[in-house]
């Protein structure tokens, strides 16, 4: 079976060639490659990423979103549509008609939408357990710049920044030893989205974010022993 820095490779996805995803990807989806899965991916990186998934995942369902293109192909289908419009991603989810392990989104980039599809998606179509990829956070990092004509306008530490908002969900994991969880409120994450992350990763140019399930409610609710500490 070939790794997924082969396929990325021979599928020609700069996925391997220019972010190297492939030293972090694995570690989260390997478990999949031979259960009958579900997938979806927002950005389709003109078809060559989706060889990489249908060959990774040889038994998966393959749906997906591109804002210039939208056709059926073997194992699923693309949508033609826009990340940040709710209501075209309400009518997607109606028509796969369940939800998904595993989201990627490679779309436009912008950090509002990051933010903004993460927030429905990872709520609406991601299973309890799954696994919810954004890449290409650089854009985060930039004072000023467009891509795919979209003015991006953030920069190290701007409290907009989708890896700031992330950043602050650390600590919400850890909510079990904040005393005053009053101080997750203020986040623009909604609270029932918030209490379903289960795990946060932070490497070159992505986030991962895991979506809990009933293995995770023994250890991270629950009585703290140590609560007169806080």
């Amino acid at each position: 079976m070939k790794s997924f820095e082969e396929l990325g490779k021979w599928a020609g996805t700069d996925k391997i060639t220019a972010h190297g995803y492939h030293r972090f990807y694995p570690i989260f989806l390997e478990k999949y490659r031979d259960k009958k899965i579900t997938m979806f991916e927002i950005g389709t990186e003109k078809h060559r990423s989706l060889r990489l998934w249908e060959e990774y995942f040889p038994l998966a369902k393959i749906y997906g979103i591109d804002i210039s293109i939208g056709y059926p192909f073997r194992r699923g289908e693309v949508f033609k549509g826009d990340q940040s419009d709710i209501g075209f991603l309400k009518q997607v989810i109606k028509k796969m008609g369940s939800k998904v392990e595993f989201i990627l989104d490679d779309g436009s980039h912008k950090p509002e939408h990051q933010l903004k599809t993460f927030i429905f998606l990872f709520d609406e179509l991601l299973k309890d357990g799954g696994v919810y990829i954004i890449e290409d956070i650089e854009t985060n990092y930039w004072k000023k710049g467009t891509l795919y004509g979209n003015v991006i306008e953030k920069g190290y530490k701007h409290k907009d920044s989708v890896v700031e908002i992330f950043k602050d969900m650390i600590d919400k994991v850890n909510e079990k030893f904040v005393k005053d969880k009053s101080v997750f409120d203020t986040s623009v994450i909604p609270k029932h989205v918030q209490d379903k992350i289960g795990l946060i990763s932070f490497q070159c140019n992505s986030i991962i974010i895991k979506k809990k399930d009933e293995k995770d409610e023994p250890y991270d609710g629950g009585k703290y022993y140590f609560k007169d500490a806080l």
